[in-house]
């Protein structure tokens, strides 16, 4: 058997990562493309802390804050922290901060850039107060005061808050902070 007829040789370079290929197979010459696919090879830093994080939690639906669904989906395509912020295009100790439980809010457009890293609905990374706001708080707030009856002065007298708040907050010219909105939708202070 002839060693040389065994061989591939690059006949054309079309650019620096694609190539024409050519060998001599049974009296024939066989041709192929040969494309060269560079990407980076990451693991979590922290191999036992990813193995350990996606053993306790085996679907994202166990997860109930953003802040683990964001280290879940990250841990399950081996990604790091600074990989995730350089494809979202944000500084790596602002992505951190978004895996913290201590941050209640996340901007939508940079989560939709995560979940479109991650090839999920953008919906499943958020938490329900998230999910208020991205559904539209003034809506929802609009219906419970219709359904309450109430009247804006009394409402706002109910959270010790200022009437223009709640007209800010129907209009979505102000996000509802966290606490308010567990508040009102979850202690159900004003029913």
């Amino acid at each position: 058997m002839d060693t040389q007829k065994d061989i591939w040789h690059p006949i054309l370079k079309i650019n620096d990562n694609l190539v024409v290929m050519a060998k001599h197979e049974f009296k024939n010459i066989v041709y192929a493309l040969l494309y060269k696919h560079t990407f980076s090879f990451v693991t979590p830093r922290k191999l036992l802390e990813s193995e350990i994080f996606n053993i306790k939690y085996q679907n994202p639906k166990d997860i109930h804050t953003i802040a683990e669904k964001l280290r879940y989906y990250r841990h399950k395509k081996g990604l790091l922290q600074k990989d995730v912020a350089k494809y979202v295009n944000i500084n790596p100790s602002t992505y951190i901060s978004y895996e913290s439980v201590n941050r209640d809010y996340y901007p939508i457009d940079i989560l939709k850039k995560i979940a479109n890293l991650y090839q999920i609905n953008v919906t499943e990374l958020m938490d329900e107060y998230n999910l208020f706001i991205y559904y539209g708080q003034g809506k929802k707030l609009k219906e419970l005061i219709n359904n309450l009856n109430w009247t804006k002065k009394d409402i706002a007298k109910k959270l010790r808050i200022h009437a223009k708040t709640i007209t800010s907050w129907e209009n979505e010219k102000v996000r509802m902070s966290k606490n308010t909105y567990i508040k009102i939708f979850k202690d159900k202070v004003l029913t």
